[in-house]
């Protein structure tokens, strides 16, 4: 009897009093900027949001990445920024309240900020993501793509277009082109870049051609494409239309 109760005191000595491991992750909640929110160069981005855990918290990392977009906005998808910053005091709960300065030169358009935490223990929260806007104070208006070609909603065999309009920047256009094709890039029936451009301006003037529908397109969605760049902004227009037999 008193040998089962050396081990029984043994056991409880070895298992009973054991720490159990925290699984439980940390929270992060994203405050400001908001998603879809403006943040310009000459203020900074400021970073408000929460961060909690039931042990402590240990440190965050704030990622800002670039996003390229269809949608007439386009921002330096090769750009990575990642800050690392550890928890004072390993707290339970901290209120995050930082200006994260952005270079004057930063290229305009659409970013996403992921903020993510590490507890004590290492365990990494889930993240919490948002997109925004960021404007230089350098050159922060994008070219102006003012173009026209097909007039038509859907487009059968002898219909066809001319492409129209200008593309335009109030300081340094640096790049130009329109593709005509389907949208999936499956087939593309015309692709041109302007080669020359002078006062900041492009005309499709200079390449006037009058596109026809024809056996060899394929049934399907197209559009007419535009893409201009300056040495901050990239914008695109498109111009949809269907090809149908």
């Amino acid at each position: 009897m008193q040998r089962l109760f050396h081990l029984f005191f043994i056991s409880v000595i070895l298992f009973g009093c054991r720490e159990e491991t925290d699984l439980e992750l940390p929270t992060v909640a994203i405050e400001s900027p908001v998603s879809g929110g403006l943040v310009t160069t000459s203020e900074g981005l400021r970073l408000v949001a929460t961060l909690s855990d039931d042990t402590g918290l240990l440190q965050y990392k704030v990622t800002l990445n670039g996003i390229d977009s269809l949608n007439d906005v386009a921002a330096d998808s090769t750009l990575s920024w990642v800050f690392i910053e550890g928890v004072p005091d390993e707290k339970k709960v901290y209120e995050l309240d930082q200006v994260i300065g952005l270079p004057d030169s930063t290229f305009n358009g659409v970013y996403q900020i992921t903020l993510a935490c590490l507890d004590v223990e290492g365990n990494e929260s889930i993240r919490d993501t948002v997109n925004i806007t960021i404007e230089n104070s350098l050159d922060p208006v994008p070219p102006v793509i003012n173009v026209g070609g097909p007039f038509l909603d859907t487009m059968t065999i002898g219909d066809g277009f001319l492409p129209f309009g200008e593309i335009t920047d109030e300081r340094s256009l640096i790049y130009a082109n329109v593709y005509i094709g389907r949208v999936d890039r499956s087939d593309t029936i015309h692709w041109f870049q302007f080669a020359q451009i002078q006062n900041n301006l492009v005309s499709f003037e200079t390449a006037q051609t009058f596109w026809v529908v024809d056996s060899s397109w394929a049934q399907g969605s197209y559009h007419m494409y535009c893409t201009a760049w300056d040495d901050y902004s990239g914008v695109s227009n498109s111009i949809p239309f269907y090809v149908s037999y």
